[in-house]
């Protein structure tokens, strides 16, 4: 067996003297973060040439469990696990994630109401830097404030609140509008049952937007120009789009002006209703993914994958169907979702979307799920069945989201 060579002896020895073009094309033959992330972590020598380099951004990644990544090939004809522990507590449940970033959630032992979280953080899953967020009861009696503003084009209307006496969240969903590293940029917002909540780094409490049967366990949301752009399907065949606004309170953020600018029926499909609805920015637009499946509660089969681009020059807006991504990706999940440049990539197959199955089977070999790929051009779906271990079993196989490291 040959000598095992560590990165301090890389330092004097020839390969640190690697040139930098020649990394760099080491590198985009690496469609997996954590494969150069091993590679930058040989030596400063070879940390420094990947710093300069600007290969295509790494392939999504799945995350299973506190424990594990699933990473796939560019040609997404398989998937390999990843071995970086992010957390060792199983009971964290995955939220959201932005770039390297992950958002987790601890549940309160102390709060009367069940599966209520008690504690909500972002952790770099790379360098393990963690910034906690402030828990769901931060009373401060002159501080209080509520306001009322009217849902425009709607009869009903939104309670907006900061320092709240106390209350009890859950969260179903989270995203950033920029990494924790852009301080000011960055807006945390996420939905709990019937309620809009946001951070941002210089608030101590959250401030919650809330209403009665507008967020319902069909809402998603994202940012989207600024605004919080809020997608739903009540009764399962009639869409649902609200934008929030937001303005600067003493260096935090509060919602300023709630407005539905759709309210439309979907298309109907024979013998099928609306399962989900995930709303995703691609290539500057909004775009709306509608998954049909079987009436029968016991056979949740997807029939048809419905892709809406929103078009804002009519209002109220409406949404076109479309049948194209140019080439990319849509990689979508319950707690994250985004658009990927696979034409980047020999071999990737573009127009693709990537579902994550909700609903773990259950098998004599143990617990697995299913990826689907569903081709936009010739509307055909494939099934790529991923086991998972008892060890990623666990809160987060009911959530599963995908991970989008930026290098």
């Amino acid at each position: 067996m040959g000598e095992i060579i560590s990165g301090d002896a890389l330092l004097w020895g020839p390969w640190k003297d690697i040139p930098a073009d020649m990394l760099g094309l080491v590198l985009r033959l690496m469609p997996c973060a954590i494969d150069r992330a091993r590679v930058r972590s040989v030596c400063r020598s070879w940390r420094a040439a990947a710093a300069v380099q600007r290969p295509p951004p790494p392939f999504p990644m799945l995350l299973l469990s506190p424990f594990r990544f699933l990473s796939f090939s560019p040609n997404m004809m398989f998937a390999a696990s990843r071995g970086i522990r992010v957390q060792k507590d199983v009971s964290i449940r995955w939220v959201g994630s932005c770039d390297d970033w992950l958002v987790g959630t601890r549940p309160s032992w102390e709060c009367e109401e069940e599966e209520a979280d008690g504690h909500f953080f972002l952790v770099n899953a790379f360098s393990r830097k963690t910034i906690c967020l402030p828990k769901p009861c931060a009373f401060h009696f002159f501080d209080y404030f509520r306001k009322t503003l009217p849902i425009v084009n709607t009869s009903d209307s939104v309670d907006v609140i900061i320092y709240e006496r106390e209350y009890s969240m859950r969260f179903r969903k989270v995203v950033l509008s920029a990494q924790p590293a852009s301080g000011s940029m960055c807006i945390v917002a996420a939905i709990s049952d019937q309620t809009l909540a946001l951070w941002h780094p210089v608030m101590t409490s959250w401030c919650l937007c809330r209403t009665f049967g507008l967020i319902d366990r069909s809402a998603d949301i994202t940012f989207y120009q600024g605004r919080i752009y809020m997608a739903s399907t009540h009764y399962r065949n009639s869409l649902c789009i609200v934008f929030f606004e937001l303005q600067r309170v003493d260096g935090g953020v509060m919602v300023s002006y709630v407005e539905q600018c759709v309210t439309e029926p979907l298309p109907l499909v024979d013998g099928c209703w609306v399962v989900e609805c995930n709303i995703v920015e691609w290539s500057g637009k909004l775009v709306l993914i509608i998954r049909y499946a079987d009436r029968d509660g016991a056979n949740r089969n997807i029939r048809k994958i419905g892709i809406y681009a929103l078009d804002f020059s009519t209002n109220p807006h409406s949404f076109t169907e479309i049948n194209s991504l140019d080439g990319d990706c849509l990689f979508i999940s319950s707690c994250s979702s985004k658009s990927f440049p696979a034409c980047q990539y020999d071999g990737a197959k573009g127009d693709v979307v990537y579902f994550v199955s909700n609903y773990p089977r259950s098998a004599s070999v143990g617990p697995s799920l299913d990826v689907l790929a569903y081709n936009v051009r010739d509307a055909t779906t494939k099934s790529f069945p991923v086991k998972v271990t008892k060890d990623d079993s666990g809160p987060s196989t009911n959530s599963l989201l995908w991970f989008f490291p930026p290098k």
